[in-house]
């Protein structure tokens, strides 16, 4: 997600230096041919364009309401898994009787909260198709990161091994059912978020809104010079890049944004709200101070690089 006050142009550059390039030749040629040669006949009524601009403009104006609405409900998502795991973090570590914790086991609390620190990491992975699993050993242990490896969806199971610890606890008595309906409530939360997420990500725009807005630019940069060169002659060149770079530009950042979760810079941030629940959740168990300074350092840069947060 890029996050500093102005937009650099290279970032969109990349993506449409060709067709402005192509177009750039297409306008010198009409000029040239136009006031040079006197080719008249090739003057276009600046009337019929008009009207394809409107309509452009209203195709380009809903792609790109539409494109911000779901990269907006992703990120209200996430920023709504970060409350959910705060909430849960804090039940796991204030609900459940420790008193009644076997000494020979890591205690049942400490192990779902560690569950529900890697749950973000794993749904960040399974969101842009990146393997969990090293994430997951280094936050579970080995043993239950193989465990989870005959699973395509892992967050799933994941949340699945919690409810299982949840039993557990209130089967041996540290927590009543009052207290653990509570808890549950917050899991499928968790189980609801990553369903809305994957809805956004397995449904993109209807087709025909994301090629129709492209089909119309390309139509209406090519027939821009046509009708501009009446009047500007040989500077049609420069005033019809100008203005198609313009919808060039809408084109190509409404469709970056339809996708939230492709690890694009135009991403939801999930790396470093993943990192913010961790952080969070380690210092809710008092024990940030206790890891090693390399993985305490990393945890904490969150700062966004050349203006921009993954």
């Amino acid at each position: 997600m890029i996050v500093r006050d102005r937009l650099p142009l290279k970032r969109i550059w990349p993506q449409a230096w060709r067709r402005l390039l192509i177009l750039l030749f297409f306008d010198c040629t009409v000029a040239i041919v136009y006031t040079v040669f006197h080719h008249h006949w090739m003057s276009l009524d600046g009337l019929p364009v008009a009207p394809l601009a409107s309509a452009l403009t209203i195709f380009l104006a809903f792609r790109t309401n539409s494109a911000y609405g779901r990269w907006w409900e992703a990120r209200s998502l996430w920023g709504s898994l970060v409350n959910t795991s705060r909430a849960l973090g804090r039940q796991f570590l204030t609900m459940l009787d420790d008193e009644l914790e076997p000494e020979d086991r890591i205690p049942l609390r400490n192990q779902l909260v560690l569950h529900q620190i890697a749950f973000p990491h794993v749904l960040r992975c399974h969101l842009r198709k990146q393997t969990p699993f090293p994430e997951l050993q280094s936050i579970l242990g080995k043993e239950i990161a193989d465990e989870l490896r005959q699973y395509k969806n892992v967050p799933a199971a994941l949340l699945v091994r919690m409810g299982r610890l949840l039993k557990q606890a209130r089967n041996e008595g540290m927590i009543d059912s009052f207290r653990w309906t509570a808890i549950d409530e917050n899991l499928t939360t968790l189980a609801n978020i990553q369903g809305a997420c994957e809805r956004i990500k397995n449904t993109p725009l209807p087709r025909q809104f994301d090629y129709m807005p492209s089909l119309l630019v390309s139509i209406f940069c090519w027939l821009l010079p046509l009708a501009l060169v009446e009047n500007l002659e040989l500077l049609t060149p420069v005033a019809s890049t100008l203005i198609s770079f313009t919808f060039i530009a809408a084109d190509l950042m409404s469709k970056e944004i339809s996708n939230p979760f492709e690890n694009t810079i135009h991403d939801t941030p999930m790396t470093a709200l993943s990192r913010t629940i961790e952080l969070n959740l380690r210092e809710q168990m008092g024990e940030v101070h206790q890891l090693p300074s390399e993985q305490r350092k990393k945890l904490g840069d969150l700062q966004p690089v050349d203006g921009i947060v993954f």
